[in-house]
């Protein structure tokens, strides 16, 4: 994701201090790649960090009920977000005159009560969201790779694996040598009715990581 998108996302929907109540335009507005658009839950005022949360390489997000440990080394944090509250950061493309620069991700959110709406399409409200922030540029190209349940620490979750293709004329105009980005965000019911949010977002320049997320996931626990 750029700096752009980094920036967006502390800054969209500020009034909630977290998930937006309305989904509208945006880059990947039309529907997403692969799949009929899901309709956009109404999200409740989120949780906010009771406590400066423990940085890499184990985070822990109290509020959120979550902790889990960071896919790689020298990230940094940001801890006011209002997509993703807790972020872990690294700058994989530094930012220079003709580029707006490149960070991979890691973090999480808490959703609160869902109101009968699904993990599922939490997940794909919380991946709107991103999109909309216009990190990935203009226009990219959205497909969806896995979108299933799943437990974590043996609670219900659900998994929505996303792969982004950057339009290259967008990259060109930015700069960047990203060409995708791959995106993963679990929904999880940490307690009964209660949902909370982790996700890492790596380009292609980082896609040594791709293989280390299913360790990284299998190192969520709950409580």
């Amino acid at each position: 994701m750029t700096r752009v998108r980094l920036v967006a996302l502390l800054a969209a929907c500020a009034t909630l201090l977290g998930a937006c109540t309305t989904v509208v335009g945006g880059s990947g507005s039309n529907g997403l790649a692969g799949r009929s658009p899901r309709p956009t839950p109404t999200a409740p005022v989120p949780a906010q960090p009771q406590a400066r949360p423990t940085g890499c390489p184990h985070v822990r997000f109290a509020a959120a009920h979550l902790s889990f440990d960071c896919i790689t080394g020298g990230m940094q944090a940001s801890y006011n977000g209002s997509v993703w509250p807790v972020t872990e950061y690294k700058t994989v493309e530094p930012q220079t005159s003709t580029n707006s620069g490149w960070i991979l991700e890691e973090g999480a959110g808490h959703w609160g009560s869902p109101q009968g709406t699904s993990l599922a399409d939490i997940a794909a409200n919380v991946r709107q969201q991103m999109l909309n922030a216009h990190g990935y540029g203009a226009a990219p190209i959205v497909h969806t790779v896995a979108d299933r349940d799943m437990t974590i620490d043996g609670h219900a979750a659900h998994l929505l694996q996303t792969t982004v293709t950057i339009n290259p004329a967008w990259a060109r105009q930015d700069g960047t040598k990203v060409k995708q980005e791959r995106l993963w965000i679990i929904a999880i019911e940490v307690a009964a009715d209660d949902v909370s949010l982790w996700y890492t977002s790596l380009p292609d320049l980082a896609s040594a990581l791709w293989p280390k997320v299913p360790a990284t996931i299998a190192s969520i626990r709950v409580g």
